[in-house]
């Protein structure tokens, strides 16, 4: 692994070395160079081994975390964002893999790895670096649209949502709320006043308003045709920042966790907590309407009602980031080992099928 200019001059050096000893008639001191050759020699490859292999073993690493996971019934498709920008598709029924984006994406990423299915699931929207910051994939014809160009990326988009009744898409961008239409065009702007960071963007099941939470456990509910705040809370992120998920279970119900500290039910209008219970969950999700919350709690998922009660958990043997998203049916998406995705059983957990990168 040395290189021949480098070889020639140590060959060299031995040869001087070799006519002294032998002029002196002592094998003893060339015999010991012969070793400091050997211990140098192994050495150096090792340095070049080092060099050529442990940084793209670390960034491997780095990027098996799976951060998003998305699930298009319509479609039978399952994608998920890795932490490196990855983002794989597979069919749901057979497990294979349909699609790879970002294949070669950087190690690092400005923005949080994300990938959203549209309404119906025809396209695939997922955060990327480079000139487009979110793009948008029709999965029918295959053709692209960047959404949010990476030259608006003040800071990294922090959570995406699409609109289930209309072809647009709210976009969190450090302390601003933007609605990009289907064909990346902006319709409006909205920036908070905090210096907190925005961690999630949340429709209202009616879309006439709304959430937006923050790093600083801020929690907000906005009318969307005038930008009117409507009403706001904070909740205990533990002296910190953290990043706060929100979501509406159902019209009637809006449940937010902050990361690692709890889970809560607030108030539809008022936003005030119904109910808080600890919690270190990383990410949630629900059954329809709300009946229960799945709470990832590594290495168990956390099972709530809808009033907020701890009622079960399911205990599972990976205690890594995991996104959890409802599949329909009794059952689960979670993230796995080995950077692998896996639908379970909700109620006891049983892993029914893998998906492999």
């Amino acid at each position: 692994m040395l290189s021949m200019v480098n070889r020639a001059r140590l060959n060299e050096a031995e040869a001087r070395i070799r006519q002294r000893a032998c002029g002196m008639r002592s094998c003893v001191f060339y015999v010991g160079v012969q070793a400091m050759k050997r211990v140098w020699l192994a050495a150096i490859a090792a340095t070049v081994l080092c060099w050529q292999m442990c940084p793209q073993m670390a960034a491997g690493e780095l990027q098996r975390d799976v951060l998003s996971i998305a699930y298009a019934k319509g479609k039978n498709l399952v994608a998920a964002a890795y932490r490196g920008g990855q983002v794989v598709v597979w069919d749901f029924e057979s497990g294979r893999v349909k699609n790879v984006y970002n294949a070669s994406a950087p190690k690092v990423t400005l923005s949080q790895p994300l990938a959203h299915f549209s309404a119906g699931g025809r396209r695939l929207a997922f955060t990327q670096e480079g000139d487009a910051g979110l793009i948008s994939y029709d999965l029918e014809t295959g053709a692209a649209t960047v959404l949010v160009p990476h030259r608006l990326l003040v800071k990294g988009i922090g959570a995406f949502s699409w609109s289930q009744l209309a072809d647009s898409v709210l976009v969190a961008i450090g302390r601003d709320v933007l609605l990009i239409n289907g064909q990346g065009h902006m319709l409006w702007q909205h920036r908070l006043e905090t210096r907190a960071i925005i961690t999630d963007v949340v429709w209202h099941p009616s879309e006439s308003y709304y959430t937006v939470a923050t790093d600083n456990g801020e929690v907000s509910t906005w009318e969307a045709a005038s930008g009117r705040v409507i009403s706001s809370t904070k909740l205990d992120t533990g002296g910190h920042s953290a990043a706060v998920k929100v979501g509406w279970t159902s019209e009637d119900t809006l449940v937010a966790s902050v990361r690692g500290v709890s889970l809560a039910i607030l108030d539809p209008e008022s936003l005030k907590p119904k109910k808080i219970t600890a919690c270190n969950c990383l990410d949630f999700t629900w059954s329809p309407g709300g009946k229960e919350i799945f709470a990832w709690e590594p290495p168990n998922i956390a099972i709530f009602s809808e009033a907020g009660q701890r009622t079960r958990e399911i205990r599972t043997p990976f205690a890594g980031e995991g996104p959890i998203v409802w599949a329909g049916e009794g059952r689960l998406l979670t993230a796995f080992s080995d950077s692998t995705v896996v639908l379970r059983d909700a109620r006891g957990g049983k892993v029914l099928r893998t998906f492999a990168p």
